[in-house]
């Protein structure tokens, strides 16, 4: 007959040698092992919300979290409140600031959001932009939307959310090339200003820095190859105006050439597409040949307003007293051909057939090429921006954006009535 063992804790327990709680040296012994365990703890405490910290800091300084956690998710939703099927857009409850293009795409900039817009009116990409000052730069199908004098940037399509960073300096001013690549001006505490250079995956291209000129404008070449840096400076008590360019296709800082504009002050930068480079300053325009030889062209008046194509740049001068204006049209290699006009302008545009709209108090004036007047259009005083997108255009007005044509049909139907 087979017995079987029982197991018995308690057993085990009376087997136990028991503790003599009167020998010290066991005592001091657990104190030690005891205190040994919590320095442990408090040290890998430590290092975990040191290493949270560290990662928090970065992320804050490198990227918008809000956006960082919409990648992370795969969310790319529409967080706007403008949302569209058709036109015209409604945009009650916001306040529009600005119309442009990008790719196909209308962009318009309100107070707090930035709406990508088809060609049909549907609401394609919005987000909340939290810029003090949001400034739009648009090539190819992305737009760079940067914070100037804060350190927030980011990249988008139509899509959606592209990239998302913060610089470790406040930003000055910005471009993006039709390749995806793009460049960000910085202030520094060593220099005047940086210029950072990235390429469409974020990657680090090169960093210029200009000792003691202050950095006004960027520009990429039409096929992202060049970059100019419009800057400003003195030199024997004399303004000047000067132009940096940078071969963006290879990693070096050395410039492939550096082009001064005395007793100027610059405003704006832009390349043409036979790789000429026009600089508007305020008494007149620069302009830069694909072989690095300048000249320049003055204009009349004080500029109000102006406008860059791929092979013109557009301006709107006026009087000190904003009565007089003349329409200005210079081309890629400095030709200059003018008019003068009966009113004000509030924003210019130009559709792909080389017709320019003005857009006035109340009415829209379209001129050919030549500046010849072919149609004035009499419009609302509220539209303050307009836009062109596939020879079609777009009208900017404090509650909603719509089309021209459609505006044209609508008075056409009255005229008939």
């Amino acid at each position: 007959m087979s017995q079987t063992a029982k197991f018995s804790w308690r057993d085990l327990l009376a087997k136990r040698k028991p503790v003599d709680r009167y020998d010290l040296a066991a005592y001091r012994k657990r104190l030690k092992i005891k205190k040994i365990q919590r320095i442990v703890v408090t040290v890998l405490s430590l290092v975990i919300l040191l290493v949270v910290l560290i990662i928090g800091i970065y992320l804050y300084r490198n990227y918008d979290v809000d956006d960082l956690a919409q990648n992370l998710t795969g969310q790319q939703a529409n967080t706007g409140t403008v949302q569209s099927n058709g036109f015209p857009v409604s945009l009650n409850g916001e306040v529009p600031q600005d119309l442009l293009v990008v790719g196909n795409s209308l962009v318009l900039q309100t107070q707090d959001e930035i709406i990508f817009v088809d060609s049909g009116g549907g609401t394609q990409h919005t987000f909340t932009h939290r810029y003090t000052n949001p400034v739009l730069k648009g090539d190819g199908s992305r737009l760079l939307t940067y914070d100037r004098g804060g350190y927030s940037y980011r990249i988008d399509s139509s899509s959606g959310l592209n990239y998302s960073g913060r610089t470790e300096a406040t930003l000055i001013t910005g471009d993006i090339s039709s390749r995806g690549s793009y460049a960000l001006a910085i202030s520094e505490n060593r220099y005047a200003g940086s210029v950072i250079v990235r390429s469409r995956s974020n990657e680090d291209i090169l960093k210029w820095s200009s000792v003691n000129d202050q950095i006004v404008d960027l520009a990429f070449s039409d096929n992202g190859s060049e970059l100019a840096i419009a800057c400003v400076g003195f030199e024997d008590n004399q303004l000047v105006s000067k132009v940096y360019i940078l071969d963006v296709s290879v990693s070096t800082t050395q410039e492939k050439a550096e082009i001064s504009f005395p007793g100027a002050l610059p405003v704006a930068l832009d390349y043409k597409s036979d790789g000429s480079i026009h600089l508007i300053c305020d008494s007149y325009i620069g302009v830069i040949n694909s072989n690095f030889e300048s000249s320049t062209v003055s204009f009349s008046n004080s500029l109000y307003r102006y406008y860059f194509t791929s092979d013109r740049t557009i301006l709107l001068t006026t009087d000190l007293s904003a009565v007089s204006f003349t329409l200005t049209s210079i081309g890629q290699n400095g030709t200059k051909e003018d008019v003068q006009i009966k009113g004000g302008g509030n924003d210019i545009a130009v559709d792909g057939r080389g017709n320019i709209y003005l857009l006035e108090k109340t009415s829209i004036q379209r001129f050919n090429s030549k500046l010849e007047l072919l149609k004035e259009i009499s419009v609302d005083s509220s539209i303050f921006s307009i836009a062109t997108l596939n020879n079609t255009l777009y009208l900017l007005s404090d509650s909603q954006l719509a089309r021209l044509s459609d505006l044209e049909a609508s008075q056409a139907a009255e005229g008939e009535g």
